[in-house]
């Protein structure tokens, strides 16, 4: 499945999970370009500066959330700091069925991330496309966004999460 999205998408495909205060790569698939992002599996994010991050970030209970809100966030490029303009953000995730990061990590760098359900309904992990800003556009992130959630839905399905009407 990532392989096929990694084609599709023609970029670096990641999957993350929840780990404590950071999303955690558990998985890469680098696309066809000479030119790739690289994450590294294992490698930590901030929540709130990258795709997969505000994709679980959206899917936490509002308590957590608050919580996770009302603690300083560290300051990337550029900073979102602003724990109501974090949330905005989150809203838009919420609606739209996919998170996207427009260099907010790092500059250059560009992801969209949708979330992969459990068989009980639970945010287990958020994939994601990710690449050089020249490349993953803001003006392709849309088209990304389409594909990313199409195959995020195809492995909640292998996962047992029953589609909503």
């Amino acid at each position: 499945m990532c392989e096929q999205l990694a084609d599709q998408v023609a970029e670096t495909i990641n999957l993350a999970i929840l780990d404590r205060d950071a999303a955690i790569t558990v998985d890469q698939v680098l696309g066809p370009s000479a030119i790739i992002t690289h994450n590294w599996p294992g490698r930590r994010t901030p929540l709130h500066a990258t795709s997969s991050g505000k994709t679980l970030l959206t899917h936490l209970p509002e308590p957590e959330l608050e919580s996770r809100l009302a603690a300083p966030l560290e300051s990337c490029t550029p900073p979102v700091t602003d724990p109501g303009t974090l949330r905005a953000q989150l809203e838009h995730t919420r609606t739209d069925g996919c998170a996207h990061s427009v260099e907010a990590l790092e500059r250059g760098l560009n992801a969209v991330a949708a979330p992969v359900f459990s068989l009980n309904g639970q945010v287990v992990a958020a994939l994601s496309a990710s690449g050089p800003s020249f490349l993953l556009t803001e003006q392709r992130l849309p088209e990304a966004s389409a594909l990313v959630q199409a195959a995020a839905e195809k492995i909640s399905d292998r996962l047992g999460h029953p589609r909503r009407a």
